[in-house]
């Protein structure tokens, strides 16, 4: 695909392809970098009516090639897959509640289910401190966020391949 200001050749005028225009790039880079919803980036970007410029923006074919080669040269530099996050976070909420670190373990839990989708855009006001609650109080706010996740998600943290012998039956 033709990145931004890129001449097109022959060829790819004759078969209809496009390149993304530059306010096109801006949402993306907004959207995929910035830390934005798509809402917020069409509105950044200059678009009139953000809301539904950023739904007709990710319908459109050459925005969604462009957002997954962003993606695919995020992967490729920085080795980030949703994965990879979901299980280190796993990783690090298991090994701060082993040495008694239960503030970092909610935090842990919590950006696991921003990582998954299940927890989106949404704010948090705490009004206790979790370095005055007791264990008790702890274990209650972690199970917490423990129960909000297995009613919204089936388990997408990787688990080591089994291998299955397959039996052949015959009747």
């Amino acid at each position: 695909m033709p990145k931004v200001g890129e001449s097109l050749t022959k060829e790819q005028t004759a078969v209809g392809m496009e390149r993304l225009k530059p306010q096109q790039q801006k949402f993306l880079d907004l959207y995929f970098n910035g830390d934005k919803t798509q809402t917020a980036s069409a509105r950044e970007a200059g678009y009139k009516n953000p809301a539904v410029a950023a739904v007709r923006l990710l319908r459109n074919p050459i925005v969604q090639e462009r957002l997954e080669e962003m993606r695919l040269e995020a992967r490729t530099k920085y080795g980030v897959t949703v994965d990879k996050s979901v299980r280190d976070l796993k990783k690090m909420r298991d090994e701060a509640w082993e040495i008694g670190k239960y503030g970092e373990a909610i935090r842990a839990e919590e950006l696991r289910l921003k990582a998954t989708g299940l927890l989106v855009n949404k704010s948090h006001v705490m009004h206790e401190d979790v370095n005055a609650m007791n264990r008790e109080q702890v274990l209650e706010k972690l199970a917490e966020f423990q129960r909000m996740a297995e009613r919204r998600m089936k388990n997408v943290t990787p688990e080591q391949e089994e291998v299955v012998d397959i039996v052949e039956y015959k009747e």
